[in-house]
Parts: structure tokens; C-alpha cells; sequence
């Protein structure tokens, strides 16, 4: 959140080629991924059976606000009340629900496994925020 909050305002509606994210719509794809993936770890985590299904990142973007003409304060703000939300829900996780399974995207996943996927798509996306786009 700090790197982010660093960021000139400008930035936000800076793409790196044509067709890609602007770095406002890449905040905001990470947090609405962040949304499904907690989604699916609190059924499971519930005891929940129903396979979760995918979802395309390009039409959850493409039918997002605009974020790139939102304040990007705003954005970071949003993506910020998502981390939240979703550390909270994780601490209140039992021991033993952290090991249970379900089927997201038609793979199998642990409850455990779906927090890392939370945490290493955000520094995936970081990786790239820092390399193509500053």
C-alpha cells in the first residue's frame, strides 16, 4: 500500500502498451481477483462443496468501473479495504479449516493454498507494476 500510495497521480491512467491495463485497472483487477479467491477459501473454509467456478480478469476489467478516472487514491483505497477484509476473514479461520479442500477454476485447492495464490498474485502483479510500467 505504501509503494502504491508513492505513486504519482498521473500514473494511474499509464498503460505500458497499447491494449494493457492501465496501472488503475491493474490495482483494480488484483483486488477484485483478491475478492474471488477469499470468496472461494471462505466456502471451503465453511465446509462448502460446490465447485467455484473461474472467471475471465478481462471482462471483470472491462466492465469495471473506470477506475482510471476515478481518483487513484480512491483505488488504492478500495484495493486497501479488500486486504482487510480479507485478513480478517482469514484470522478468523479454525486451525482445521485451513486443510480443507474444494474445487476452484476445476482444480482442487486447500483453503491454505488459495491464501498463497491471494499473496503471490499480488507480487506477481507488483513484479510487473515495477518492471513494464515505472
Amino acid at each position: 500500500l505504501a509503494f502504491l500510495r508513492g505513486l504519482p497521480p498521473e500514473k494511474a491512467r499509464h498503460a505500458y502498451a497499447p491494449g494493457k491495463w492501465t496501472v488503475a485497472e491493474l490495482v483494480g483487477h488484483v483486488a477484485d481477483s483478491e475478492r474471488v479467491f477469499a470468496y472461494r477459501a471462505l466456502c471451503f473454509a465453511r465446509g462448502g462443496t460446490e465447485p467455484q467456478p473461474g472467471f475471465d480478469e478481462n471482462v471483470y476489467a472491462a466492465n469495471a468501473p473506470d477506475r482510471g478516472g476515478a481518483a487513484f487514491s480512491a483505488v488504492v483505497d478500495d484495493y486497501a479495504a479488500v486486504r482487510a477484509a480479507t485478513l480478517s476473514l482469514f484470522r478468523g479461520f479454525a486451525p482445521e479449516a485451513w486443510e480443507r479442500r474444494g474445487v476452484a477454476n476445476a482444480k482442487e485447492i486447500s483453503v491454505r493454498a488459495q491464501a498463497w495464490v491471494i499473496a503471490g498474485h499480488e507480487r506477481h502483479h507488483l513484479k510487473v507494476l515495477r518492471e513494464r510500467y515505472l
